[in-house]
């Protein structure tokens, strides 16, 4: 698989299907992702392995090349992080400081525009801050760094990240929702 291929891949409906037929040739192309498949979360948070969590994250972001690329590479980096407590309970610490470092690895090695691998890398790397916790002067340096377009790519990765978890928490997407309209009709000119 071309970096080209997998880019026309990503912008059809339900990538996740094509990916799946054509994994043999996405492992090759990402191996992290391999390591991926398999990988239980060991967590009430989680219900799907890794990959299947990727994968359903990549379905459920709109059609967009910086939301596709980020959703496949956001939790990229969860095997090389894992840890479990006493309890057995999985956690993740700066998964997504590793996932951005493979990204960023990917795009040099691919010649990614810069422009897309900024972006990408960025929301990647903001893909699990707490949103709904910062304070004005937070997401001020939020709204600087990403814009109201980044802003809402961050909170649509963010929304289609949840909803590739237990629905046990899909009631948090009200406070997303909300902190989204804050941010808007604080940031509108």
């Amino acid at each position: 698989m071309t970096i080209e291929e997998l880019y026309s891949i990503l912008l059809r409906d339900k990538p996740s299907d094509i990916l799946r037929i054509r994994e043999k040739e996405l492992f090759e192309l990402i191996p992290e992702l391999k390591v991926c498949k398999g990988f239980k979360q060991n967590n009430e948070w989680h219900v799907y392995d890794v990959y299947d969590h990727i994968l359903h994250v990549v379905d459920n972001v709109s059609d967009s090349l910086d939301l596709r690329l980020a959703a496949l590479f956001h939790d990229v980096g969860k095997p090389l992080c894992y840890t479990e407590d006493e309890n057995k309970v999985g956690h993740f610490y700066g998964h997504w400081e590793i996932s951005q470092k493979i990204f960023e690895l990917f795009a040099e090695k691919h010649s990614i525009d810069m422009d897309i691998r900024d972006r990408v890398s960025d929301l990647i790397y903001y893909h699990d801050i707490n949103l709904t916790k910062l304070d004005d002067r937070k997401l001020n340096d939020m709204y600087n760094k990403f814009g109201i377009d980044g802003l809402s790519k961050l909170y649509e990765l963010k929304t289609a990240d949840l909803l590739a978890q237990n629905e046990k928490y899909h009631y948090i997407l009200k406070d997303y929702n909300e902190q989204k309209k804050k941010i808007i009709q604080k940031f509108k000119h």
